[in-house]
């Protein structure tokens, strides 16, 4: 039976001198404790399932890569691979993403004008279109385990998909609707929550 945590460790490590990094600068970019990448390469323990998932992610490999060895020429090819090649293509993924959602929203608008839809506002479509853009960022972001803005985006949904949900209701009831301006302080307490969430289980990386 393979020794997991060793393969898993050797892998990380092989991995990390490939790219060129020390364990402080890798810790660093992907906010966990100098502590932590050193255990996790010394086969002191190992990393979680989703932290094992963002390393895969960060050296462009499958969690299938990790937990199998490899000759170490095959590793070292494997870490040297341009990160910046990387992250440049899953942005621009990411973009086309976003584009596929403005288009969706311009091709919905013109059927309603087209079909002269009268109970509901076609431009409406536009507006529900900024909170699906940072949800859909917010997916690849959580995907490619790149937490440094993932923050600002959950927050950003909130908030827009809040506006959107305010000028729908105004706009479907009138003055009745626009007296519902409280609907626009509703992220309020959710921005708080992810908020304290995420320094919660910073402080809790820094620590292990």
């Amino acid at each position: 039976m393979k020794d997991l945590t060793k393969i898993v460790a050797e892998n990380l490590s092989a991995l990390r001198k490939a790219r060129g990094l020390t364990q402080g600068q890798l810790a660093e970019m992907l906010s966990y404790s100098g502590k932590s990448i050193s255990k996790w390469e010394t086969g002191g323990g190992l990393p979680d399932l989703e932290t094992l998932d963002k390393l895969a992610s960060f050296y462009g490999v499958t969690l299938d890569y990790l937990t199998n060895e490899h000759p170490e020429s095959v590793l070292q090819e494997t870490g040297k691979q341009d990160p910046e090649s990387a992250i440049r293509n899953k942005f621009i993924i990411a973009i086309l993403g976003v584009v596929f959602v403005w288009t969706v929203a311009a091709v919905a608008y013109s059927a309603l004008i087209l079909c002269g839809v009268k109970n509901w506002h076609p431009w409406l479509c536009f507006v529900w279109a900024v909170p699906a853009s940072f949800l859909t960022i917010l997916f690849f972001n959580h995907r490619w385990g790149f937490r440094t803005w993932g923050l600002a985006f959950l927050i950003s949904f909130f908030w827009t998909a809040a506006i959107a949900a305010y000028l729908e209701v105004g706009m479907d009831l009138g003055t009745l609707g626009w007296r519902l301006w409280f609907l626009l302080l509703t992220p309020i307490p959710s921005t708080i929550g992810v908020v304290l969430v995420f320094y919660f289980r910073l402080d809790s990386q820094s620590k292990t």
